[in-house]
């Protein structure tokens, strides 16, 4: 497609994420699978309540306060609450809505985003990569940059720079000159020099995060540390390490590709890295432990698979879930932040090669050993070694992730 020119390298790259996921994320593995009329008939929310809602948003958000700069945001978390805070005008856009539900559109873009998001969903690969849905997305691109320069938008904060409406509400900014953002949602399983190509600025949670996307050749002054709004302390207290109530967590497959290079794996080494857990963990005489799929996963196809006197289907609410566990196991994830918080050790275990995972990925600081205050079991035997010496995880190794206190003051600069 990129040598035969049939989109504009632009539309090309807003596309990319959505057609990548046409061809990769599908399967029983995955809890929502892109096979052709599958989506359609997970989500069911009666369009006439959206329709409801939004009527009433775009009533009730006329009246915008002109004395104070104005964002869109879709951001995760409770960074539009913080935005509120330095004095913003801060409201969600319609096609993603954050837990606020405080939405700024017209009917038209209403409309036309979810036109587009059941185009998405269910026209084929060809449809999607058609002179007509070009015509589509340009058609509601134009109604974005009228939309922005109406409503007087200072800058847009997002939660990604791939999926669809993320990435084309980023070139709309680029076109009419507004600042735009990216507010990094997780400890990135990846680090990429695209990114830069993208957003005007990258915000991450600490210092050790821009260090290693500066590594990549990332624009360090592009790169702005905020910490994170809900980790507000870095706790200190011993951790929980027992092997009383393990929680396992799978090794999840992408769903797409991260970068123009095809990364491909076998989703049979999800349950291998499952059986390999189970195999050591019964050595130390281990009866029974819960495990946690990824969010994006299904449940349903690992019980298949499993011992299931051994593994508990964990379906607890993620506080919960940490604040019972004695050890948590797992691959590259955010939640080993989340078990540090609440105080039980996070056993990172990560069979490779060479550094390349299970699933054919570079394992990435601080998952890769490269911290020695964060004890990486590459083997069997490394993590045998690691639970019967009890080697945890420095929790002070957090001051060098997630800055404190959490603070988004350089936007003041920036807009």
């Amino acid at each position: 497609m990129k040598n035969n020119k049939t989109l504009s390298p632009e539309l090309y790259d807003i596309l990319k994420y959505e057609l990548d996921q046409h061809i990769y994320y599908f399967g029983d593995h995955f809890k929502y699978p892109k096979e052709k009329g599958r989506t359609k008939k997970i989500k069911k929310v009666p369009s006439f309540v959206k329709h409801l809602f939004f009527s009433y948003q775009i009533y009730r958000n006329w009246k915008i306060d002109s004395t104070k700069k104005t964002i869109l945001s879709n951001s995760y978390f409770s960074v539009n609450s913080e935005l509120r805070k330095l004095n913003y005008n801060v409201f969600s856009p319609s096609w993603r809505m954050t837990t606020d539900r405080i939405v700024l559109t017209t009917p038209k873009i209403y409309l036309k985003s979810e036109k587009i998001k059941r185009k998405l969903e269910s026209k084929s690969f060809s449809e999607l990569t058609s002179q007509a849905f070009a015509r589509t997305i340009d058609d509601f691109s134009d109604e974005l940059k009228n939309f922005c320069i109406k409503k007087n938008i200072a800058t847009i904060l997002v939660p990604n720079d791939v999926s669809f409406f993320e990435n084309l509400f980023i070139h709309v900014c680029k076109e009419i000159r507004i600042p735009s953002f990216i507010f990094l949602h997780g400890l990135p399983g990846r680090y990429n020099i695209i990114d830069e190509n993208r957003s005007d600025f990258l915000i991450v949670w600490g210092e050790k995060i821009k260090e290693n996307y500066m590594k990549t050749g990332f624009n360090p002054t592009k790169i702005f540390v905020s910490g994170h709004p809900y980790y507000k302390t870095i706790p200190n207290q011993k951790l929980r390490f027992s092997l009383d109530n393990i929680l396992v967590l799978t090794k999840s497959m992408n769903g797409g590709q991260h970068g123009n290079e095809v990364i491909l794996g076998d989703r049979g080494n999800s349950i291998l890295y499952l059986l390999k857990v189970q195999t050591i963990l019964k050595t130390l005489d281990v009866k029974k432990v819960r495990y946690r799929p990824h969010p994006c996963e299904n449940p349903l196809w690992y019980h298949r698979f499993l011992d299931n006197d051994f593994f508990i289907l964990d379906n607890d609410p993620l506080d919960k879930s940490l604040n019972q566990a004695t050890l948590v196991i797992g691959p590259t994830s955010t939640v080993m932040i989340e078990s540090l918080y609440y105080g039980v050790n996070y056993l990172i275990f990560e069979p490779n090669v060479d550094g390349i995972d299970l699933f054919n990925y570079p394992l990435v600081a601080p998952f890769d050993g490269s911290d020695n205050k964060v004890p990486l079991a590459q083997t069997e035997s490394d993590m045998i070694h690691f639970i019967k010496t009890r080697n945890s995880i420095d929790v002070s190794f957090l001051r060098e992730y997630i800055n404190t206190p959490f603070s988004l003051d350089f936007i003041k600069q920036l807009i």
